[in-house]
């Protein structure tokens, strides 16, 4: 089935539950709303890499109409992908490169870690891999039903 946008009712959507928005990321019809994510209907792949440029460049534009200046046409710029397969096991493609192993899966912790919010979160959830990884405990999963 794959990823899946959540679109608040009465917004039209396509099949994949993206809503149509203009190259700026606005709400067609509606200038002064922004659509990011997995809802945003330019057809990128839904990804969290994707949703926080997106997110970064809506509030640019939100500044930007602020001091009355026009909006941006998003730009994506695809940093390469980051996959974990297994314990000390994960590959990578970064600018046309590949990389595979322990320096793939060093380098997905490395990046998850450089994205979250705040020193405390950053640590805080080194800890917990850590812990995990050394005690081979299972990680806190939460599924669906």
């Amino acid at each position: 089935m794959g990823v899946r946008g959540n679109p608040l009712p009465g917004l039209p959507a396509d099949a994949r539950g993206r809503v149509p928005t203009d190259p700026c990321l606005r709400l067609v019809g509606y200038p002064e709303v922004y659509v990011v994510g997995d809802l945003n209907g330019l057809g990128f792949p839904q990804l969290a890499p994707v949703a926080l440029q997106q997110g970064r460049w809506a509030a640019r534009n939100l500044l930007r109409a602020l001091r009355e200046q026009d909006p941006l046409p998003f730009r994506y710029r695809d940093r390469g992908q980051l996959a974990v397969i297994g314990r000390n096991r994960a590959v990578a493609e970064l600018w046309g490169l590949g990389v595979a192993g322990l320096p793939a899966w060093l380098l997905w912790a490395f990046v998850h870690l450089r994205e979250l919010v705040g020193f405390r979160n950053r640590l805080l959830v080194f800890l917990d891999w850590a812990y995990t990884y050394l005690f081979r405990e299972p990680g806190v999963r939460i599924l669906p039903d």
